[in-house]
């Protein structure tokens, strides 16, 4: 498998994570080469500025996140594209780990688990709860790749789907999943983890947001588009 790989970041104000997000993929395998991609949505905090000390190649241009994952992919003609939320951390060898997914050659993509930033017992409960969800949604095969869990995909088979669609304002990471599911294997690493942060759930509640997230998925699986016009962001 390739020994490179492009890490795609979307940002708009995220000056309190996105210095330990690029450390945590800086600090990934040193024997594969990493470039990190970072579209910042017109931030108007020191998000860019903190990013330069990191990021190979930083574009800013108004756009939601969708837009901004794909301007990410078409910046880059590495094999492998992993797609990251800015307030994530990967764990020392979740890298090396996600690699060794695509042995498979019918593997196409790849996601992990996740572990609450937050070290509140609600936030604990919670990505206990979630992580279950996600392993179910994969035993039925319906690959639920979420952006906090972070997806690993080969750019030829992003490109053939056409990436993801910029009409979503959420839940774009999962329909990228369910349409490249039609192509080849989505693989599910039990054993990676990103650190994930909770903030939204633990600033807003956790039901509040729960009830959110499934009006969205079921409004989603019957018309393919979200009731949300934007994604509220939470800083």
């Amino acid at each position: 498998m390739s020994k490179s790989i492009s890490f795609v970041i979307t940002t708009k104000n995220e000056e309190k994570y996105i210095k330990y997000t690029c450390l945590s993929i800086k600090n990934q395998d040193p024997t594969i080469r990493k470039k990190i991609i970072l579209v910042d949505a017109e931030s108007t905090d020191e998000t860019v500025k903190i990013a330069k000390r990191f990021a190979d190649i930083i574009i800013v241009k108004k756009s939601n996140i969708a837009q901004g994952k794909n301007i990410g992919a078409s910046a880059t003609n590495d094999e492998l594209i992993a797609f990251i939320n800015a307030d994530v951390l990967l764990e020392k060898k979740w890298l090396k780990k996600m690699l060794e997914a695509f042995n498979d050659e019918n593997v196409i993509a790849a996601c992990g688990l996740i572990k609450p930033y937050e070290n509140t017992l609600k936030a604990r409960i919670f990505s206990l709860l979630w992580n279950l969800f996600i392993r179910i949604m994969f035993l039925i095969h319906f690959p639920h790749t979420s952006g906090e869990c972070s997806i690993i995909v080969k750019k030829e088979y992003f490109n053939k789907i056409g990436g993801f669609n910029e009409n979503l304002s959420a839940f774009e990471d999962v329909d990228l999943g369910l349409r490249l599911s039609k192509f080849g294997k989505i693989k599910l690493m039990k054993n990676c983890y990103t650190i994930a942060s909770l903030r939204r759930f633990e600033r807003e509640g956790y039901l509040k947001w729960i009830i959110i997230w499934l009006l969205i998925g079921i409004y989603y699986l019957f018309t393919k588009r979200t009731f949300l016009k934007e994604y509220p962001l939470v800083r």
